[in-house]
């Protein structure tokens, strides 16, 4: 099923952790991503963690209106060869879920719930979702 901005919006409300929304960037040492071994590429770590930092702003009741810089964990999902993609130093709309006192910033190969690119177009739509209006899922294809 195709996956953006609203289906991580409406997967954080209805989930039972806790979710932080965040607009800013995340900055880490990329040589801590993992990588498929060359010799067999479905022997990737499912998972992988490591520390990063995020300086940017917080969701608050009506807006990104709050400061934040925040150390953070990076958590790559790999399935077999394909893991998903983190760039350090882009700006990114992130939901980090709250684990006790860290913000785990989850990258995977199919429905992240960290979007880099367009990000003041996947602001407006967390702002929508958030405010009560049009919070409209992708039609699969």
């Amino acid at each position: 099923m195709p996956w953006g901005v609203p289906e991580a919006y409406l997967a954080a409300a209805n989930s039972n952790r806790s979710y932080a929304i965040l607009q800013g960037r995340l900055s880490f040492d990329e040589r801590r991503l993992p990588r498929p071994p060359a010799g067999n590429p479905n022997a990737a770590p499912p998972v992988t963690q490591f520390r990063g930092s995020f300086n940017g702003d917080l969701l608050g009741a009506r807006d990104f209106d709050q400061a934040v810089r925040a150390d953070v964990v990076i958590e790559v999902q790999c399935m077999g060869p394909w893991c998903g993609k983190a760039k350090s130093g882009v700006e990114y709309l992130i939901f980090a879920e709250q684990r006790g006192r860290d913000l785990i910033v989850r990258f995977d190969p199919c429905g992240s719930f960290a979007f880099g690119g367009d990000v003041h177009s996947f602001r407006k739509q967390v702002l929508d979702c958030h405010r009560g209006k049009a919070c409209v899922p992708l039609a699969p294809q």
